[in-house]
C-alpha cells in the first residue's frame, strides 16, 4: 500500500465494532505513528496490559472503523 493511503490513517481515531484477535469488540484507538507496514496506536483501554501497541496495517484497515468527531 502506498504512503498516501497510510498517511490517511495517521492522527485518526478508530473503533473495532467486532472482536478481532486479542482486540475486544468496542475498543477504540488513536493512530499516532506509521512504522513501515505497521501503525502505532494508543488504545483507550489497555490490550494485553498495554495501551500503546504496534498493529500490522491490515488489522486496522480490515477491522477498524474511522470515528468522526
Amino acid at each position: 500500500m502506498n504512503d498516501i493511503v497510510f498517511d490517511s490513517y495517521l492522527n485518526k481515531i478508530f473503533a473495532f465494532d467486532e472482536k478481532t484477535g486479542c482486540i475486544p469488540a468496542g475498543s477504540r484507538c488513536y493512530c499516532y505513528r506509521i512504522d513501515g507496514e505497521y501503525f502505532w496506536v494508543a488504545f483507550k483501554e489497555p490490550i494485553l496490559g498495554r495501551s500503546d501497541i504496534k498493529l500490522h496495517s491490515q488489522v486496522l484497515i480490515k477491522h477498524g472503523r474511522p470515528v468522526h468527531i
